[in-house]
């Protein structure tokens, strides 16, 4: 069967998944025992393409291989868990919990490695290159894009408070799965636009940066840097003081806040805002948290101040993107 048709069926066999039907697709039960609940979801709004949600706990370590000589970009949202990208002749490729990656496949297999340590959450997509090829054929008026011009982009191009949103948005369509397949296919030509749109934007900022070549960083202020968002990242609700961060940094606050900026292209403020706010979609999925009590979980003093600094970073209320889930 090809692999597009497969989706996440070997995972599931894997782990003693059982198959049920839902929406256009197929969602795998999994039950280890003791560990409650679990599923993997793959919906199908194409041939060449699948959006799947994936919420497991493993009972032991599981590598998972994609088999096929498609070419095809993979792009996930991780949310949480243990989780590393295996392909030959390169260095594995941890995800970080809240990270958004997009992997680029070329016709050659690559492992994915589940610990059994965390719970698993990610959404993720896989499209065909043909698939994107055709999106193009009748629309001569729109610059052309292929799968491979993603081995281009920088993280910071798609790991943004907008795409974290799409992707939220994609996870509840998916578990809902009453959208027809236009929704999905969509919604991942929504999150493919944004990432072109940052990448242009990107390369507009880099011809009118004059001072580009002044804050060049060499590779060891990419190193302590690197440890800075570690940092940050590790406890994002509780962030070290920009004192601890320049010492972790080796360097003085003002200069870190630069060489920050100048990697990250936001303020270290800036970063941290944002994080929380891509902390606070998830948070919103859980309809059993009140706006108030997410509020005071990610530090603010009030609903509203709280419903002032989401709108700010996503353009909409919490309530209405709570709404826009459906719950």
């Amino acid at each position: 069967m090809e692999f597009f048709a497969l989706g996440h069926s070997e995972l599931a066999f894997q782990v003693g998944g059982k198959k049920t039907d839902h929406g256009n697709g197929n969602r795998y039960i999994i039950l280890p025992p003791g560990q409650g609940n679990s599923w993997i979801i793959d919906l199908h709004p194409d041939p060449d393409l699948v959006v799947s949600n994936a919420y497991f706990t493993l009972p032991y370590p599981v590598t998972f291989q994609y088999n096929t000589q498609q070419h095809f970009l993979w792009l996930c949202f991780f949310e949480s868990g243990d989780a590393t990208i295996i392909e030959k002749g390169k260095k594995p490729k941890k995800l970080q919990t809240g990270g958004i990656y997009v992997f680029v496949s070329q016709g050659r297999p690559f492992k994915m490695v589940f610990n059994h340590t965390e719970r698993i959450l990610y959404t993720s997509i896989l499209i065909t290159a043909d698939h994107i090829a055709r999106y193009f054929q009748n629309r001569s008026g729109e610059e052309p894009f292929a799968a491979a011009d993603a081995l281009h982009w920088l993280s910071t191009q798609y790991n943004t408070p907008e795409l974290a949103m799409a992707f939220e948005q994609l996870k509840y369509g998916i578990r809902w799965a009453i959208a027809p397949p236009m929704y999905f296919e969509g919604k991942v030509l929504e999150i493919l636009g944004l990432i072109r749109c940052n990448v242009k934007h990107e390369v507009y900022c880099k011809k009118h940066t004059e001072k580009q070549m002044r804050n060049r960083l060499t590779y060891q202020n990419k190193k302590y840097i690197w440890q800075v968002k570690a940092a940050l990242d590790e406890d994002i609700l509780n962030p070290p003081t920009i004192e601890q961060l320049a010492i972790i940094a080796e360097m003085g606050t003002t200069r870190l806040r630069q060489r920050f900026k100048g990697l990250y292209r936001v303020t270290i403020a800036e970063y941290i805002r944002r994080e929380k706010m891509k902390y606070a979609l998830q948070l919103l999925g859980n309809d059993d948290m009140s706006i108030h009590n997410i509020a005071t979980t990610l530090g603010y003093k009030s609903a509203s101040q709280f419903t002032a600094a989401f709108q700010k970073i996503h353009s909409v209320t919490p309530s209405h993107f709570r709404k826009s889930l459906g719950l």
